[in-house]
């Protein structure tokens, strides 16, 4: 069920007595901007620990206890042209508690408590708190810095910035540590006004709740009117005739060989489906060419897998080698998708990787926090699937279904961040 609550705000219903939690989200979505990544993701980090009613985490941690064991927490996301301050809350739902005389249902503590999070930050002298506000800038920049400390992390990040002119596109959705450094509490207030008063705003809940229930504890958030542009969630961008290289040296033993490819095929595109099988056959499971061949078969990977992004329309490989097979293992890879080019797929592999797909999709509809967050991707792309339409799509797709996509498939960058001459003992 869907709702209009406001010009701009929207609110999704998933109806359901198979969890015995009511999960909530609340998605801010703003375009995505090179200059706002940093504030927004500092913004989440101080909205998270200075709301006015629980002004620190431990005061916070403590309402959660009262509620049952409440889960609450603010994530940030860029998904394609977008970036995503999302706030969750899951409860549990009272009619499985043995006591429970709690006046104020668990389903509406929740909403009251997203609501003081969202618009009751504590603001002394009309600011954010100063000594809330160094801390979690140093939490973030702490954040920031242990992300490159997962060098295959790392390696995506790098071989994402040969392929991307946009920087917003390669950069983290944490932002960076130089526009951190600049940020005052001055600049996270503005950023929170403006995040009230333009973002879309997109809510959704799943479990035994009625939409009379959601739709009244809404009416008590003071959501105003946004005029929001319906621009593509999509990032399209041309592919470079030449591949770029790039590789750094760094403290590991086995270097990360990671390899950037165009994809145009996006979610609104007939061949989405046809891509993600693709994808689900060239390295995006298990059963794949690039596990079994690169990894098992020729042995020059300890692992080896591929994964696709149909709102930017690049797919990446992420494999651990040692730095000295790099050109072996390129070519072997190159041979992987030159087979599925040439419609090189056999009916046994196209089966179980059509399988495997839609067990994933099955096991999906068992988590409430994965049906919740495919909401915003319908709310985005204004696109929807059944199950039974989007399985008989699944079993239609072909070989030659397959061919077609790989022959749109080129290469674009790879990058090595390798030990130096680590790598040849």
């Amino acid at each position: 069920m869907h709702f209009r609550i406001r010009d701009g705000v929207t609110l999704d219903m998933l109806p359901s007595k198979q969890f015995k939690t009511i999960g909530i989200k609340v998605d801010f979505v703003a375009p995505l901007s090179v200059d706002a990544i940093t504030a927004r993701a500092l913004l989440a980090q101080v909205l998270e620990t200075s709301t006015a009613a629980y002004p620190t985490q431990t005061a916070l941690a403590r309402q959660l206890s009262r509620m049952y064991g409440a889960v609450f927490g603010i994530s940030v996301l860029k998904l394609g042209t977008k970036h995503v301050i999302r706030l969750t809350c899951s409860v549990v739902n009272e009619q499985y508690l043995d006591q429970f005389a709690e006046e104020q249902p668990l389903f509406e503590q929740a909403m009251d408590l997203l609501k003081a999070v969202i618009f009751e930050p504590l603001l002394p002298a009309g600011n954010f708190d100063a000594p809330t506000f160094t801390q979690q800038r140093q939490n973030l920049l702490a954040a920031i810095k242990s992300l490159d400390d997962d060098k295959q992390y790392l390696a995506n990040r790098r071989v994402q910035e040969l392929v991307f002119t946009e920087p917003a596109q390669a950069m983290s959705a944490l932002g960076d540590t130089e526009k951190l450094g600049r940020l005052t509490a001055t600049d996270i207030l503005q950023t929170y006004h403006e995040m009230l008063a333009n973002d879309a705003v997109h809510v959704a809940v799943v479990g035994d709740v009625d939409a009379d229930r959601v739709q009244s504890s809404l009416t008590t958030w003071p959501l105003t009117d946004r005029n929001v542009v319906d621009a593509s969630p999509y990032y399209h961008w041309d592919a470079r005739p030449s591949v770029t290289q790039g590789d750094d040296q760094a403290d590991v033993v086995q270097a990360k060989l990671n390899l950037a490819y165009h994809l145009p095929i996006y979610r609104d595109d007939p061949d989405f489906l046809a891509a993600v099988v693709f994808n689900a056959a060239f390295g995006g499971t298990p059963l794949s060419l690039l596990f079994t061949n690169v990894r098992e078969k020729a042995s020059l990977a300890y692992y080896a897998s591929s994964s696709y992004n149909p709102f930017t329309g690049i797919m990446g490989v992420q494999s651990g080698i040692q730095a000295q097979n790099q050109e072996r293992v390129v070519a072997i890879i190159g041979e992987q998708l030159a087979d599925l080019q040439a419609g090189k797929l056999s009916a046994e592999l196209l089966h179980e990787v059509k399988a495997s797909l839609l067990n994933a999709r099955l096991a999906g509809l068992d988590s409430p926090q994965r049906r919740l967050t495919g909401l915003l991707n319908t709310q985005l792309t204004h696109m929807t699937e059944p199950l039974k339409s989007w399985q008989a799509k699944l079993d239609a797709i072909t070989v030659a279904d397959v061919q077609r996509v790989a022959q749109k498939v080129t290469l674009q960058a790879t990058y090595c961040l390798h030990g130096g001459d680590q790598d040849a003992e």
